[in-house]
């Protein structure tokens, strides 16, 4: 799979550290939910670690800049560890829902895992192969995570919701041994010019003024906050509106993500080669609007297989063609700026839509359909009438 054999170390690390993060995604919920956590209080633990890891990522990227990238991972890789334990110790800790807020607080101060991760791969590699490497490492670990950690963290959550936590850190642990004993450092150079600090979110407000990027980069936001929403609060809708157990709701994402396995495998590409960028964005867009409205209508388990067909083969769809017409559409030269906002927005999403989740969920689980439907009904708005634009550079 790797023809540089310099990428397997990284690849290790990127996966490990990805399955131990997929196993407590069905669990949270369940465990908050166990000390008589309110959805709305569900919705701000989730949101913790994506606030503490919005807050941390730019200053862990500036750290490994300045450090190196081997000790600042290795770093992040402890807080995780650290983070995964104190979840699992909670259960047996008094006030154990404050412990719960602690844990994920620590893990997502510490959480520039993938940050750290991809400017490794940067280091590495060529500049003709980061897009390739990229897909390989991040995707591949992405995929075969959020197949089998789901899977695994709901079965283990039979024996108790602690488990799932300790296998997370024993994970955890795994990818630090990993990263000291097969990972070498890199020989990388500082980029003065990249912003720091906030201004790594902040610069999102400079490539909305441009004309070209500003209905593209609002298309991003209203395709990644339902996603967000139904990623996170999927969990929650599970148990209050079918009353799944934490494990049939960890089998059922990871069958979301072995379908997201066969759309990229082998559906997706050949489709947006067909129908070109623009009609492919459209036609993800609204198979996700469709999917995500169908939620209203799931009374029984097995209405959610139309859900995760039509949601899940949308955003395969919809997310590869937007950022290829993101790319296409920015300058040449500010193209790594470009793609740095797209991520900022995502992290955004990820701190918005378990809060607002919760609140849904609190007024009805169906409403998430409503809700996240009409986010994906922006999106297709937003999105009709863009054609996939060539910059001068390449037209020439």
């Amino acid at each position: 799979m790797f023809k540089d054999k310099n990428l397997i170390p990284i690849f290790i690390v990127v996966f490990v550290d990805l399955l131990g993060f997929s196993i407590i995604l069905p669990l949270l919920p369940y465990y908050a939910g166990q000390f008589n956590a309110s959805p709305q209080t569900i919705g701000l633990l989730i949101a913790s670690y994506s606030i503490c890891q919005f807050l941390a990522s730019p200053i862990l990227g500036d750290w490994s800049d300045h450090y190196g990238r081997r000790p600042v991972l290795i770093y992040s890789q402890i807080g995780s560890c650290l983070g995964f334990i104190l979840m699992a110790l909670a259960l047996h800790l008094p006030n154990p829902l404050m412990w719960l807020f602690v844990a994920r607080v620590i893990d997502g101060l510490s959480g520039g895992n993938l940050t750290v991760a991809q400017a490794y791969i940067s280091d590495i590699t060529k500049p003709e192969d980061r897009a390739r490497n990229f897909g390989m490492i991040i995707g591949v670990s992405f995929g075969l995570g959020f197949l089998i950690g789901p899977t695994l963290g709901g079965f283990l959550s039979r024996f108790g919701y602690d488990i799932p936590a300790y296998a997370a850190a024993i994970l955890s642990f795994t990818s630090i041994m990993a990263t000291v004993f097969l990972l070498p450092e890199t020989q990388h150079k500082r980029d003065e010019l990249r912003p720091k600090g906030l201004a790594t979110y902040t610069r999102v407000f400079d490539y909305l003024s441009i004309r070209e990027l500003r209905r593209l980069l609002l298309v991003f936001f209203f395709m990644t906050l339902p996603f967000a929403l139904y990623v996170t609060m999927f969990p929650l809708f599970a148990d209050k509106q079918l009353k799944f157990s934490a494990e049939q709701t960890g089998y059922f994402l990871g069958f979301i993500g072995l379908l997201g396995i066969i759309w990229q495998g082998g559906v997706v590409g050949p489709l947006v080669k067909r129908f070109g960028d623009s009609r492919a964005l459209l036609i993800g867009l609204i198979s996700s609007t469709i999917g995500l409205y169908y939620i209203v209508l799931v009374d029984v388990w097995w209405k959610l297989i139309f859900v995760a067909l039509l949601f899940s083969f949308g955003h395969g769809m919809a997310r590869p063609s937007l950022t290829s017409i993101i790319t296409q559409s920015a300058p040449p030269n500010r193209r790594g700026g470009v793609l740095g906002s797209v991520t900022s927005i995502e992290s955004f999403t990820r701190i918005i839509a378990p809060i607002l989740g919760g609140w849904i969920i609190a007024v009805h689980p169906t409403w998430l359909g409503w809700v996240g439907g009409t986010f994906f009904a922006v999106a297709v708005l937003t999105a009709t009438g863009i054609k996939t634009v060539k910059t001068s550079t390449e037209q020439e």
